[in-house]
């Protein structure tokens, strides 16, 4: 089976990919979007791509692909604590580095590691915490280090100097993998993911939430995105948690159809937590 994710190589959603397609044929692609269209257009089974993180929040790419683009549905949901590493060459030491690589995300994440064992060291922001690594496995230079997954580390023939440099231990990203394998059916103990939208008048969102509340299904998120070419529209995305209770959460879904200009069902899954 061939299984596409958000590459470069060595990056946090390989490492997911590896954890939620095991045993499947791994392929990069350079965008969200690539990823996701190659799985529309049949060039891969599945694809796994990020979708949340809980410092940076919704990752809107992945989110406004599947609701407006593609056809596909949510097979499962992987939360992944994100470890940051300290990666060199073989025999390089803390006192040797002078410039350290990585996304310009990853490397405000570990600020107060910098300040306290590399105060001297630069930072250079690229691309991606793998196109950091590379520059420093490509390197001559024994002064160089990069920040970022192990998977990284084991690709490019690195050795993790440091462990879980991250200031905060509670950063995790959600990934989710994906197909053309319709799940909207609600089921025991799983997520299901919804989005729709609203005639523009007054309460017609709180009507709708209100639907929730009659058949006590639990909302877990709900988060906005702008309606493609319709400014000023928006759709809603909500995340339903589902325990014994399906036949509600059927039913709660089934008045919500009737009620919405637009709707659809991302799908309903299972939960593989990391943490």
């Amino acid at each position: 089976m061939k299984v596409g994710y958000l590459g470069p190589r060595g990056t946090f959603t390989e490492q997911a990919a590896q954890i939620m397609a095991t045993g499947a044929e791994l392929i990069p692609y350079h965008s969200f979007w690539d990823a996701l269209d190659a799985v529309e257009n049949d060039d891969l089974e599945e694809a796994v791509v990020p979708i949340e993180n809980s410092i940076e929040g919704t990752v809107n790419a992945t989110v406004d692909t599947l609701i407006f683009e593609v056809g596909l549905y949510i097979q499962e949901l992987l939360i992944l604590p994100i470890e940051q590493c300290l990666l060199t060459k073989r025999g390089t030491s803390l006192k040797d580095i002078k410039t350290v690589y990585s996304h310009p995300h990853a490397l405000p994440q570990c600020k107060s590691f910098f300040r306290e064992y590399l105060p001297w060291a630069d930072t250079v922001s690229v691309s991606s915490t793998a196109e950091g690594i590379r520059t420093v496995a490509d390197s001559c230079d024994m002064t160089t280090a990069a920040v970022g997954a192990r998977v990284g580390a084991e690709l490019y023939g690195l050795d993790i100097l440091k462990k879980s440099i991250q200031d905060n231990n509670s950063n995790f990203t959600q990934f989710i993998r994906v197909s053309k394998n319709n799940t909207e059916q609600p089921g025991t103990g799983k997520k299901t993911t919804i989005c729709f939208s609203t005639i523009d008048e007054p309460g017609s969102l709180y009507k709708l939430l209100d639907i929730f509340s009659i058949f006590d299904v639990n909302m877990s998120k709900i988060v906005s995105r702008p309606m493609k070419n319709k400014p000023m529209e928006y759709v809603f995305l909500i995340d339903l948690q589902t325990g014994d209770n399906v036949k509600d959460v059927v039913d709660a879904l089934t008045m919500i159809k009737r009620k919405t200009s637009f709707y659809k069902c991302l799908g309903s899954y299972n939960i593989v937590d990391k943490r």
